[in-house]
């Protein structure tokens, strides 16, 4: 999410299906890093569903403490997905983050319901696209997406789509598909997915041992902690040495840049 926002600067920034706002609070993180003019949307009935379990109003109570750091441009939506569509105008999402409820279904009314209300050359992204099990059926829009649109799939936590509906944004976005297109991404992405589910997993679990929520609320993990996950798992980017095993050299080029960017 953050390297994503950090290239694409996008403008507008809504994300379907917040729960305890992890992914949703990085991205605006990364909004007010990159010193972005951004309005974020975070939307959710907050109540949870079959698939993610039910919570209480505890969780939304969090995220909205939370979300105080960030009140100038973010806007909680406590709502449905579709009735969200009402507060906001079409053609104007750059960034769209789907992470709903999982069946085939659900997530393909949340994609095509909110494509009028994206940019022509907006980027949508899509969690668990590799998930498999029980209900889950966002691999089955994901296969029917790569035949549409240009993409990039990655395969750390359950899976990212990254779904490019107009032209590609020029710089590493750009290189990174071109690396990708040419079969060359899986040396990248699978060390980089798992550097971050590890630490990341580390940070949560290493309190609680039932569930991420229970992490949240019984030590008050903030968005500081998460941050310094980030962090560290940044720092193990930083001191990989992919290049020295990669032979190809345009992946040598995108990781070289991505070095540099990193704080």
């Amino acid at each position: 999410m953050k390297f994503i926002v950090r290239e694409l600067k996008p403008k507008i920034f809504v994300e379907l299906g917040t729960h305890n706002g992890f992914s949703y609070f990085v991205g605006c993180q990364a909004i007010v890093e990159s010193g972005l003019t951004c309005k974020a949307f975070a939307v959710d009935h907050w109540i949870g569903d079959a698939q993610a379990g039910f919570f209480s109003d505890s969780i939304f109570q969090e995220v909205s403490k939370t979300n105080e750091k960030y009140i100038e441009f973010s806007t909680l939506l406590k709502m449905s997905f579709s009735e969200a569509t009402h507060f906001i105008s079409d053609q104007s999402v750059d960034l769209l983050h789907i992470d709903g409820f999982h069946t085939f279904e659900s997530v393909s009314e949340d994609f095509y319901s909110w494509l009028p209300k994206m940019n022509k050359d907006g980027i949508v992204l899509l969690h668990d696209i590799h998930v498999r099990r029980d209900t889950f059926g966002v691999h089955k829009l994901w296969s029917e997406i790569k035949g549409k649109y240009k993409t990039i799939e990655f395969v750390g936590s359950h899976g990212l789509g990254v779904v490019f509906l107009g032209a590609i944004p020029d710089g590493l976005l750009s290189e990174l598909f071109d690396i990708s297109a040419a079969g060359n991404l899986a040396q990248i992405q699978g060390t980089f997915g798992s550097i971050s589910d590890s630490v990341v997993q580390t940070l949560l679990l290493q309190s609680a041992s039932l569930a991420i929520d229970s992490a949240l609320n019984e030590k008050n993990l903030t968005i500081i902690e998460i941050g310094l996950a980030i962090q560290e798992r940044d720092n193990a980017i930083r001191e990989l040495d992919l290049i020295k095993q990669s032979s190809n050299w345009r992946a040598t080029k995108f990781l070289r840049k991505i070095k540099n960017l990193l704080p």
